[in-house]
């Protein structure tokens, strides 16, 4: 008698995603309770690496030696790592400067619109021009980015408004770089391996920034126990959730329920923070999330339900013991540790 393979729960699945889409939209709200106990971003960052830094180690030793991908890691890859972990530090560096100047939610559509820059990269990395469909993409992306922050007019835009969006373009551009020339190493340890590794990298990384630089911790009971909330629920557990939804219905499906993050950013700063769009900002807002699907999963209308639509089609064909036609693999896993 033959049994049938057993089917991962679709809802399962998309729960876990947008539960850790959730948790990463959190991050940038939480860092501003931080600091109004009086704790610096360097030691927001500090405490953020050093706790989670055993969390993902603990997560590789639990459950990294069995996947698929996942292999002991060689000295070379130390120093590979230490790279990736220096660019991840500097994302992270360059993040919560800018949450720390402007309003979360700017800060977040304006980091939100890195997968143009990492198409840019691949540009340049291969010498070659985009199609056409990406280069309009890109455009509408920063189209949008440009009402979300000088929705009166460029000489209407105050000099904190210039620095915040500054720092966090610098992150974008930092993180997109990260992750796209840290992806070859992601297909050669695997994803667990590669994230415990470059937070590790990161929190040396910040601790020989903050010896060279000596600027104030201001460390409080608050600020601690905020920024371990941080770490945990919105840097260790949501990556894991993340890569049990990847795994289960692929990492094109979770890059879409991601982009619901910066949405999740403005109803919980609006909620908590008191933070409003206007309604240029709004459109803005609108636009930069439409041509970031686009590029990073050139989305149409038609397109976008057979993706929502391919669990459901793809548990149907496999009780019939037929193919996927409309599945594909994906080259790369969404990661944003």
């Amino acid at each position: 008698m033959s049994t049938s393979p057993q089917v991962q729960p679709v809802g399962s699945a998309l729960t876990l995603v947008l539960l850790s889409t959730a948790a990463f939209a959190m991050k940038g709200l939480l860092a501003k309770y931080v600091y109004a106990t009086g704790m610096t971003v360097d030691g927001l960052l500090l405490l953020r690496f050093l706790i989670a830094m055993p969390f993902f180690w603990v997560g590789v030793y639990m459950f990294g030696k069995h996947r698929p991908g996942e292999r002991k890691m060689v000295p070379v890859d130390i120093l590979w790592g230490a790279l990736y972990g220096g660019m991840f530090f500097a994302a992270a560096l360059f993040d919560f400067t800018a949450v720390s100047i402007i309003e979360v939610t700017v800060s977040r559509i304006v980091l939100f619109t890195y997968p143009a820059v990492v198409l840019i990269l691949e540009c340049l990395h291969k010498r070659r021009f985009p199609p056409l469909r990406q280069v309009i993409c890109f455009v509408i992306t920063y189209a949008g980015l440009v009402l979300v922050l000088a929705p009166d007019g460029i000489n209407e835009v105050s000099d904190n408004l210039w620095i915040g969006a500054f720092w966090a373009f610098a992150s974008a551009l930092t993180y997109a770089a990260y992750l796209y020339f840290g992806q070859r190493m992601i297909s050669v340890i695997g994803s667990m391996h590669f994230a415990a590794l470059v937070n590790t990298m990161a929190g040396i990384s910040m601790v020989i920034y903050e010896l060279i630089v000596r600027k104030p911790l201001n460390f409080n009971l608050d600020g601690v126990l905020w920024t371990a909330g941080i770490s945990i629920f919105c840097t260790v557990i949501p990556f894991f959730l993340l890569y049990e939804g990847i795994r289960r219905i692929g990492a094109t499906q979770a890059a879409l329920i991601s982009l619901s993050g910066p949405a999740m950013t403005f109803f919980a700063a609006w909620l908590l923070l008191g933070e409003v769009l206007t309604v240029p900002q709004l459109i803005g807002f609108a636009v930069v999330v439409v041509g970031v699907a686009s590029i990073k999963n050139g989305v149409t209308m038609a397109g976008l339900g057979r993706l929502l639509s391919r669990p459901y089609f793809s548990n149907g064909l496999k009780s019939s013991g037929q193919s996927d036609p409309v599945a594909k693999p994906s080259r790369s896993e969404n990661m944003d540790t």
